[in-house]
């Protein structure tokens, strides 16, 4: 169990370290200098060498690493380029959008993917089996941007209920907050609940022939009651793991989303920074999701350590 663990605190600390590689080299290579974006294809050559020095790209890339790296570790993110504040103060502030639209939308995603892969499994072979795979492989097949301007077409322009895009802030209020999330909210959980509906009924399919499962059936038990006593708990041990690797994809979308429904998350920041070369956002923000990404799914084989006995025993 214990070498378990520090296999995968190794792991998880060397594959932080290698997104930071990767990412410091990726925009190292990169064409165009952030100096020239700042001030413009105008700009004197002496007035560009001045800005160069004070963003410190006159100095070797292993020292601006080695640099950058240690401001991570003290928490120092550094400057943006762009918007001359912290980047931390600058992340923070992003944070408040983007978080609440992944964990509304994983919520939304997981609640959709338990009720119709429960139904499908206990109608197995049936009509109600055969209409969810069906609809879960229209929900798989939707990409997200584009579910995103239907929904914006039906319930913003046609219906009205709903802004077609922006934030007000949370100090607006609750409702207003959570209102201009809806839509952003329900085309991000689509596609992940058709997905996790079908590993749901999987799952649940393969714990229904089990022999503890004939067992209760045995004693008079109906297949659903069975399904909801007995296989349910069981079942449920890969979908934790799907749901941790799909919240990278969830994570991933938020990008895409926030800039069809111009939310002031980390996704819309990202794309402004590309835009404007803004190195030292890019870097951090790149880092910061990675780190999100891979901690959950570091906690999520801890806690699917704790659930299976084989896997502590194996270890």
């Amino acid at each position: 169990m214990k070498l378990s663990l520090l296999h995968r605190s190794l792991s998880w600390i060397i594959t932080l370290w290698a997104v930071t590689v990767i990412a410091f080299v990726v925009l190292e290579i990169l064409p165009g200098d952030p100096a020239l974006v700042l001030l413009g294809p105008d700009a004197q050559p002496d007035t560009l060498a001045a800005l160069r020095l004070q963003l410190g790209l006159d100095r070797p890339a292993y020292v601006r690493y080695g640099e950058w790296i240690l401001g991570l570790l003290r928490g120092d993110l550094g400057i943006s380029y762009t918007y001359d504040i912290s980047v931390r103060e600058l992340i923070g502030s992003r944070l408040k959008v983007t978080i609440p639209l992944a964990v509304l939308s994983m919520a939304l995603a997981t609640a959709l993917a338990l009720v119709l892969g429960i139904y499908a499994a206990s109608r197995h072979n049936k009509l109600g089996d055969y209409g969810v795979m069906a609809l879960t492989q229209v929900g798989v097949a939707i990409p997200s941007f584009w579910l995103g301007m239907l929904l914006v077409l039906l319930f913003s322009l046609t219906l009205r209920w709903f802004s077609a895009g922006g934030f007000p802030g949370w100090e607006a209020g609750l409702w207003p907050g959570l209102k201009a999330l809806v839509l952003p909210v329900v085309a991000l959980a689509v596609a992940q609940a058709a997905v996790l509906a079908r590993v749901v009924r999987a799952s649940l399919l393969d714990v229904l022939g089990e022999d503890f499962v004939r067992t209760a059936r045995s004693k008079g038990l109906t297949r659903g009651q069975a399904l909801r006593r007995h296989a349910l708990r069981n079942a449920l041990i890969p979908v934790v793991t799907v749901i941790g690797l799909q919240f990278a994809h969830m994570l991933a979308g938020t990008i895409v989303i926030e800039n069809v429904f111009s939310l002031p998350g980390l996704g819309r920041l990202i794309f402004q920074s590309i835009n404007q070369r803004d190195l030292m956002v890019i870097k951090n923000v790149v880092v910061f999701l990675a780190a999100i990404v891979i901690t959950v799914n570091f906690i999520v084989d801890l806690f699917y350590l704790a659930i299976d006995p084989r896997l502590r025993q194996a270890s």
